[in-house]
């Protein structure tokens, strides 16, 4: 099935694993997709901590919906997954066991390694978002910034790579650096978002892609202030599925029509890619 990796060559701060966590809860809410989001940072938690909210803070929306949270000790992840490969005995049917479940059979998550970052790790990375792709319809990776030879390697496996920037100058010129004669110059899988999007900026979604001249769609994604606090808290499930019901005047509803318009363009480019083979 698809790999699709969140990623940047910018070293400054896109909102990757915000927009991973935004793109998995609301693909796993609307679409009949089985969801899997990895990440791929080392003694990392983000990720975890958006969906593992306080037991008192508990809500009836997810038995409203028919659907399962199971409040797990993500902490097993990939760390776990590493003894298994270790010892020749782990298969694609396995990863669910050391997933959290956030909806069942819709969306789980996969702590990084708990430990240093080494090639024996990198090389694990690769091969377990393979065998996930077995077993599940999509699997997201919040990939490590920048060119790594990790990053390198799981962007090879990619069917499909969601590449983040900014309204800085410089990440927009990094951006189109890249994809005018550098690393990704010549790729034909990339979705282009702008993080952390202001609206009022003179570096708007139409300003630039005139000024680079790109044919890339490039996808804004404005910052919202609830989300954050969300993902702070680990309200991520709440705060989306109360979105699903409000009206277009509602505040939230720029953040999530953008949402569901970068998920648009994701899964039509799977299909474009598909149909390139």
């Amino acid at each position: 099935m698809a790999i699709i990796s969140f990623w940047t060559e910018d070293d400054k701060e896109t909102g990757q694993t915000s927009t991973a966590i935004a793109v998995a809860t609301q693909m796993a809410i609307q679409h009949n997709k089985k969801v899997l989001l990895i990440s791929t940072y080392e003694n990392n938690k983000e990720i975890e901590a958006a969906y593992l909210k306080p037991q008192a803070q508990k809500t009836n929306l997810l038995s409203l919906l028919n659907l399962t949270k199971k409040s797990v000790g993500i902490e097993s992840g990939v760390t776990g997954l590493m003894k298994i490969e270790g010892s020749n005995k782990l298969s694609p049917e396995l990863i669910k066991d050391y997933t959290g479940i956030i909806f069942k059979d819709r969306l789980e998550v996969l702590s990084g390694y708990n430990g240093v970052e080494t090639p024996t790790i990198d090389a694990f990375y690769v091969s377990l978002i393979k065998k996930a792709s077995m077993v599940y319809d999509i699997v997201l990776v919040d990939l490590k910034k920048g060119i790594n030879q990790l990053s390198q390697d799981i962007l090879t496996v990619s069917d499909i790579v969601v590449y983040g920037m900014t309204q800085k100058r410089h990440s927009i010129e990094k951006y189109a650096t890249s994809r005018k004669d550098g690393y990704t110059s010549k790729m034909y899988n990339i979705v282009g978002y702008i993080g952390r999007y202001d609206k009022f900026s003179k570096y708007t979604q139409k300003n630039i892609i005139r000024s680079i001249k790109t044919k890339d769609s490039l996808f804004p994604i404005v910052y919202n202030t609830l989300f954050s606090d969300a993902c702070d808290e680990g309200l991520v499930v709440d705060y989306f599925l109360k979105m699903q019901t409000i009206s277009d005047k509602d505040r939230n509803a720029k953040f999530l029509n953008n949402v569901k318009d970068l998920i648009q363009g994701i899964l039509y480019k799977i299909d474009e890619m598909q149909m390139m083979r």
